[in-house]
């Protein structure tokens, strides 16, 4: 039911298909839509919670949000088809989940993470540290993608989705008009993430010098084995989708911006 829905992004509908496949139908699989009431599915959620993970860890309270999230939708649906009168799914509370909020890298967080191991489920840097990492990475393929991203405030995916056609270097300004990203093993394309984001951004002198330095470095490119071909260029290949996307895993990339 969900992954046929047209207006699901290709990484939602692959997060949703998992959830749906590994855990929902093994649980929910042998009951009718009908007889899903709350008291089946908080007995049935106790249940999961009890479980452990692909990695054999215990299921997490963020996992659970993301599964109850993921069952509300299917329902929500399901009403709106007139399957059922109500979405029993909006009964189901999650224990312990709090949803994440940024903190500073601080000298004192660094300490504890060398030392323990554990750190913020989403920190930022501090400017010195955000200087450091632009200083090592000045001669990176993609030094321009993580400007942009630093200090410009942009996207995973909508950096890897630029094209060049879309950014001005003579006006100093780029124009945000797709998202980039990858579904599973597949790259895909689509709409920024929200309205808004369809949006033009100002370059300054100095970022506007690094995409340059990009386009000219991925030049030969396009004008060598590349020639003929008739996808447009883009500032992040295929590769570099994947690397930028794989950040993600240890927050790398929301702590550039």
């Amino acid at each position: 039911m969900i992954s046929s829905h047209s207006s699901r992004a290709n990484t939602t509908r692959l997060h949703y298909t998992r959830d749906v496949e590994r855990v929902l139908i093994p649980h929910l699989g042998q009951y009718r839509l009908a007889d899903l009431d709350a008291q089946l599915l908080r007995t049935v959620f106790d249940q999961i919670a009890q479980t452990t993970n692909t990695k054999g860890l215990p299921q997490s309270a963020s996992a659970m949000q993301h599964l109850r999230t993921t069952l509300r939708a299917a329902l929500n649906l399901a009403v709106k088809q007139e399957l059922i009168e109500s979405n029993p799914a909006r009964c189901i509370t999650v224990a312990g989940y709090r949803k994440p909020h940024a903190q500073v890298w601080t000298d004192d967080r660094v300490r504890a993470w060398q030392t323990t191991g554990e750190h913020p489920t989403v920190a930022v840097w501090t400017a010195e540290q955000l200087g450091a990492f632009l200083d090592t990475v000045v001669d990176d393929p993609l030094f321009a993608f993580w400007w942009l991203t630093a200090l410009r405030g942009l996207r995973r995916g909508e950096v890897c989705g630029l094209r060049w056609t879309e950014v001005d270097l003579d006006r100093g300004v780029l124009y945000v008009e797709r998202n980039r990203t990858t579904a599973g093993y597949q790259v895909v394309e689509g709409e920024p993430k929200t309205a808004a984001g369809r949006r033009p951004v100002a370059l300054d002198k100095r970022t506007a010098d690094a995409a340059f330095r990009c386009k000219r470095r991925d030049s030969p490119r396009r004008h060598g084995p590349y020639a003929g071909r008739r996808k447009p260029a883009v500032m992040a290949s295929r590769g570099h989708v994947r690397r930028a996307r794989g950040l993600r895993r240890g927050g790398g990339f929301h702590q550039a911006r």
